[in-house]
């Protein structure tokens, strides 16, 4: 039996179906979304009360969220995809500074600024955290794109899980072109990613091509 993601096309669960597809592992995804009431969903929060994607059901039964740390499980149990720096490999605590960094500054913009109605009330407080937030989102890119030199990716000569985040999330707010006007060295790691013939699959599944623009 292969492990089963359950997804949403576009969303986070990007990660995971590519961190799949780079590691070679067999993925059964089942997509549904996430904000429509019904039985998938009632089924999604039994699994994952925050009802959230990537909720994934391993083989032997077990249920792991979060992007991060099923990536991040995913990399240590598949060496051979070489997803990230060995323990031993200087470049190990920087990888987890910045890998945290995407996770825990620049992702939780989009919980808040997707759907602001979940958070304040009235319209104009809508509009406003969802003006922030994306506000916040691109001093964090930028302040990336500042800290780093991919050469030509985020760790250097080895391709990570830095790179995967950099490369799904540019389809997101602010998208590609915002990238290549502000973040060229972000934006050159990010088409190098969707160039990955092993990954086109997931482009295909989950992005449209005028969303590469």
């Amino acid at each position: 039996m292969s492990d089963i993601l359950i997804a949403t096309r576009g969303a986070g669960s990007v990660l995971v179906e590519a961190g799949y597809a780079l590691a070679g592992l067999p993925l059964q995804i089942e997509y549904m979304d996430y904000t429509a009431p019904g039985p998938e969903l009632a089924r999604l929060v039994r699994l994952n009360p925050l009802r959230q994607v990537p909720t994934l059901l391993r083989a032997d039964g077990t249920v792991l969220t979060e992007s991060a740390a099923i990536l991040l499980h995913l990399a240590e149990t598949q060496p051979q995809a070489r997803l990230m720096p060995a323990m031993d490999d200087p470049r190990r605590a920087e990888f987890l500074r910045w890998l945290f960094f995407i996770n825990t500054a620049i992702y939780p913009t989009f919980t808040y600024g997707d759907k602001p109605q979940q958070w304040v009330e009235g319209e104009a407080a809508g509009k406003q955290l969802r003006a922030s937030t994306d506000r916040r989102r691109e001093e964090c890119w930028l302040q990336l794109e500042s800290s780093l030199t991919p050469a030509p990716w985020m760790m250097g000569t080895d391709f990570s899980l830095l790179d995967l985040y950099v490369g799904v999330m540019s389809h997101w707010r602010p998208r590609h072109i915002w990238f290549g006007n502000h973040c060229p060295k972000l934006h050159a790691v990010a088409l190098e990613v969707d160039a990955k013939p092993e990954l086109a699959d997931v482009w295909k599944r989950n992005f449209r091509k005028t969303e590469i623009a």
